[in-house]
């Protein structure tokens, strides 16, 4: 029998909204049971949600015991579905390091009822969808979204993954390539690099010590040892029915969505393993009690303490470390982080809890000063002073008050996200929770236990702690062999230890204040006689404010966009740079005030452009106006401290030095975007710009910012618009009151319009090579932007097949459409560890070459379903507050101020035929000609190589190139 709502309410006790309740078949438990047990039954297994949420649930188990959630959205235009594998790197073999990651690798690569190599990614993107997947230490997700009439034969495709995958030892030979190819193109990444000297440093016998990305070693054949059949062995012992959890959400019924699970996914074996936690100690005795210096390839300066502790998550009400995480990593007045940068010793403060099913560790991390680096026991002694602190059980009791009054709120007004991230946590929680605590697990705060607590705490030792050090020069014994890292281990001195033991009381330490941005006044505005777009409601010279109250996503919550525009901010290098120092500055000293905001859902951001800044306000509405006047008046007036200057100024300079250690596609893309635009500033050149700023000049620059503006406000939610007008007046009095209003400058970009392609070649220090090639167009119509738009999304999915699956070039590969402003065209990255930038560039051109023939042959009703994908993904709802502000925000930026955009998008693509296509392909795309910009890998410094150095046609600087651009104003 099935409950009503009001007989859960009563059994779960507590008055939450309740979704459809479990359907009782042969696979579930039999519906012949008494009315007690069938009580118990749909007690477990029906979804608790939030009042907001106006989707259905519904869970069951499948005969092969199988665990299904379904969701049903009669809103969706996008369908998702997710399977999560209990299985991750930590069950790798110990001889075949990465095999799950290239197991993951190789069930997109065809299976025997859909047999194609590549077709389930084509058919997603023919279809207005993608999809993807992870390998994490005890997970596998795989997950893909979809336009929604598409959804069922997708989902056929996706559950032959499970069923049979083809394995063909063609492709295994070529798909370890695209792995060996992942681990190159980080082999310079600095937490790729800290994070196997962490393995290394671990008990080697625990499954967490493991490599997990695989290489051409790792997965090699060896005698008597073929990759295939560890890689079938490997699926046929953990690919079980029993170890997996499935999710799909669409616009079916409930009814339908079950229907599809079981004819589709029924056929998945079940061998019944089961994911068990290990129970190997993950650290010796040596090994704990240590410090750990690793020096890394950038600049960087951190200290992070490492205690491992039993895995909280059987503590769904009192969530021991939540809390922790929680109030350790808070930077209001007070706290651990605001008094150890008042000491000029760290610049930023992170916490997090982290782990796989047998433990977790609890860890603290820091950014250090090279004061800090110096005094870093100053540092760590504070971290075990301000855990003295947390013994304290009344105050605890009170932030874990408010914590539990936030969480409350949050999930009673909890928005809707994509499909796909919905389908993908909910596949996830599935392997952990009760059906009924899927959604609200994380929002449970309703048991504050002090004991439970203390446990933890006692646990944060130094004789529990593993101490890592991360900086140049420190002093190493031991490298690394995957990423060749240099480090050293060693045991805390006795000194050391006592010291932690027994920290010094800091007076200026205290646990949190009273929060007193928790929201209180929840209930939605009256309604007004809504426009259907943002409307301006208070508009003076310079100064604009746009208003649209909006009551469709059912929550008291607004969003506040501000942009200043202002032509010092990028009209030359130094001014950029200083708009940014300018920002970090501005933040910093909202810090303190503005943490307990952001805590309690009420978030704000700043942003740095070459046009001016803006800032912006997100969350619950009730408190917002007096934190943006908060933010606009230290805009206007901020106070620049010595110190803070120092520490700000010198942070920007050592990140923008790093960017030289990027990824090369990374350097290449930077490298582009200076090409193209008037205002894009290399990070190398801003960094020496920097260097000589004084605080007198950057006082000076942020009078001489203010003096001219243009200032453009969206206000968009829960607010009326008596309320906009009334802010209106508050930010133009603190704006323009000592302002002369400006119109914003225009834009300007830079075109390729020579008959021959430029080329741009750049030095990188990495084994790979790497092509950004970019093709606009300086047509920008409408037209225009439309046939491109339409190409780039008909070769995205084959030219990826082509490069990386086909060819295994690289790991990182990209063809698409793009757009320079309103000017349309062509995109295409490869990084490769296989090939140098010519035979790259080759390949691209040959595939496009090809492509002629296959848009040539492709048939009407192909040609249909790309159109159509594309127009549905276009006119995709927005499922939330923020999408919608977001395209608000962009068309008023865009100055598309009848917000019509996507309509007149869709018009000229639904008239769009493959005859015109095909002609366009032909005359347009293939009379455009490309900047490009490359890299030689250092694996690759051949004949092509040699020859490019005496080509006097290859430039090495940008002016080079830019002497042969054309500028194009936009106005």
């Amino acid at each position: 029998m099935k409950l009503t709502p009001t007989m859960v309410a009563t059994l779960i006790g507590a008055a939450f909204s309740i979704g459809a309740l479990s359907s009782c078949t042969s696979s579930d438990q039999a519906s012949t049971i008494n009315v007690t047990e069938s009580q118990l039954e749909n007690d477990i297994n029906t979804v608790v949600k939030s009042q907001n949420d106006d989707r259905t649930y519904r869970y069951i188990t499948l005969d092969n015991g199988l665990k299904v959630i379904l969701v049903s959205d009669s809103k969706a235009d996008k369908s998702a579905a997710s399977m999560d594998v209990h299985i991750g790197h930590m069950a790798d073999p110990k001889d075949r390091e990465g095999l799950t990651h290239f197991l993951e690798h190789m069930l997109f690569l065809g299976t025997d009822k859909y047999p194609k190599v590549g077709e389930y990614s084509e058919y997603l993107k023919a279809n207005g969808g993608w999809s993807n997947a992870g390998t994490g230490q005890e997970h596998t997700n795989y997950f893909f979204q979809v336009n929604q009439d598409a959804f069922e034969e997708a989902t056929d495709r996706f559950a032959q993954f499970f069923i049979s995958p083809s394995l063909d030892k063609e492709y295994v030979d070529r798909e370890k390539n695209a792995v060996h190819s992942e681990y190159s193109m980080k082999i310079k990444d600095d937490a790729r690099r800290i994070r196997e000297v962490l393995k290394d440093t671990t008990n080697q016998d625990h499954p967490s010590s493991q490599f997990s990305v695989g290489n051409l070693d790792t997965l090699a054949d060896r005698e008597n040892d073929l990759l295939i059949d560890d890689l079938k062995a490997q699926y046929k012992k953990y690919y079980s029915s029993s170890r997996m959890a499935l999710s799909l959400v669409g616009r079916e019924d409930l009814d339908t969505l079950e229907q599809w699970a079981r004819e589709k996914f029924t056929a998945i074996p079940n061998n019944g393993s089961k994911s068990t936690p290990s129970k190997i100690a993950p650290y010796l005795p040596e090994q704990l009690g240590v410090n750990i210096s690793i020096v890394p390839m950038k600049d960087v300066r951190t200290l992070t303490v490492y205690f491992p502790v039993p895995n909280a998550g059987k503590y769904l009400q009192e969530k021991p470390l939540n809390f922790l995480v929680s109030i350790v990593g808070q930077e209001a007045e007070g706290s651990l982080f605001s008094y150890l940068k008042g000491k000029g010793l760290i610049e930023s403060l992170s916490t997090n809890a982290y782990g796989p099913d047998d433990f977790e560790q609890f860890s603290v991390t820091i950014n250090l000063t090279p004061k800090g680096l110096e005094q870093y026991q100053d540092v760590n002694e504070a971290i075990f002073s301000y855990f003295e602190l947390l013994k304290d059980e009344t105050k605890n009791q009170s932030y874990f008050n408010e914590l539990s009054a936030i969480a409350k709120t949050n999930f009673d007004f909890q928005e809707k996200v994509s499909a796909a991230n919905t389908a993908r946590f909910l596949s996830t929680q599935l392997q952990y929770y009760k059906p009924k605590n899927i959604l609200n697990a994380d929002y449970l705060y309703t048991q504050y236990s002090h004991k439970l607590l203390l446990d933890y705490l006692s646990k944060l030792t130094p004789e529990n702690m593993r101490q890592v050090l991360v900086a140049k020069g420190l002093k190493t014994d031991h490298v690394q062999p995957e990423y060749d890292t240099p480090y050293a281990i060693s045991k805390l001195s006795d000194k050391e230890i006592a010291r932690y033991n027994n920290p010094q009381v800091i007076s200026k330490l205290s646990l949190p204040a009273a929060n007193p941005f928790i929201a209180t006044h929840l209930a939605l505005k009256a309604t007004e006689t809504i426009t259907e777009h943002p409307s301006v409601v208070f508009e003076k010279p310079g100064f604009k404010f746009w208003h649209k109250q909006d009551t469709e996503f059912n929550i008291p919550k607004a969003d506040v966009y501000v942009q200043i525009y202002s032509d010092q901010a990028g009209k030359d290098v130094s001014s950029r740079a200083k708009n940014y120092l300018y920002n970090a500055l501005l933040n910093d000293s909202l810090n303190e005030f503005g943490y307990p905001a952001k805590a309690a859902g009420l978030n704000y951001n700043m942003w740095s452009t070459a046009s001016g800044m803006g800032f912006g306000v997100s969350g619950y509405d009730e408190k917002q106006a007096d934190l943006l006047s908060t933010i606009n008046n230290r805009i206007r007036n901020l106070t620049i401290d010595e110190a803070e200057f120092i520490l700000h100024k010198n942070r920007l300079i050592r990140s923008w030095n790093n960017a030289k250690f990027e990824r090369p596609y990374s350097q290449a893309s930077s490298a582009l975007s200076q090409l193209q635009y008037e205002k894009a500033y290399g990070k190398f050149a801003m960094a020496n710009a920097l260097t000589s700023v004084t605080i007198e000049e950057l006082q000076q620059y942020v009078t001489d910012f203010h003096q001219a503006v243009e200032i453009e406000i969206l206000a968009h939610g829960n607010m009326l618009k008596a309320d906009s007008i009334k802010l209106a007046q508050t930010l133009y009095s603190l704006n323009m009151k000592e302002s002369t209003a400006k119109s914003r400058a225009d834009k300007v970009i830079y075109l390729n319009k020579t008959d021959h392609s430029l080329t741009l070649e750049i030095e990188v220090d990495h084994n790979d090579s790497t092509i950004v090639a970019s093709y606009i167009n300086a047509d920008s119509s409408l037209e225009n932007r439309a046939k491109y738009g339409l190409l780039g999304s008909m070769l995205n999915a084959p030219f990826y097949k082509q490069i990386r699956t086909e060819q295994q070039l690289g790991y990182i590969v990209s063809g698409r459409n793009t757009l320079l402003e309103e000017n349309p065209g062509l995109s295409f990255l490869i990084q490769s560890p296989k090939a140098g930038p010519v035979e790259l560039m080759r390949r691209v051109n040959q595939f496009m070459a090809d492509y002629k023939g296959t848009l040539s042959e492709m048939t009407d009703k192909e040609f249909s379903e790309y159109k159509q994908g594309l127009i549905k993904s276009i006119l995709a709802k927005h499922k939330n507050l923020g999408e919608r502000t977001s395209y608000y925000w962009k068309e008023i930026n865009d100055q598309a101020v009848n917000f019509d955009s996507n309509d007149k998008m869709v018009a000229q693509l639904s008239a769009l035929t493959k005859d015109e296509m095909n002609h366009f392909l032909n005359t347009t795309v293939f009379n455009t000609q490309p900047i490009l910009v490359r890299s030689f890998g250092t694996a690759h410094r051949n004949d092509d190589y040699k020859q490019s150095k005496t080509d006097e046609s290859i430039c090495r600087d940008a002016a080079c190139v830019n002497n042969q651009l054309t500028s194009l104003t936009i106005k």
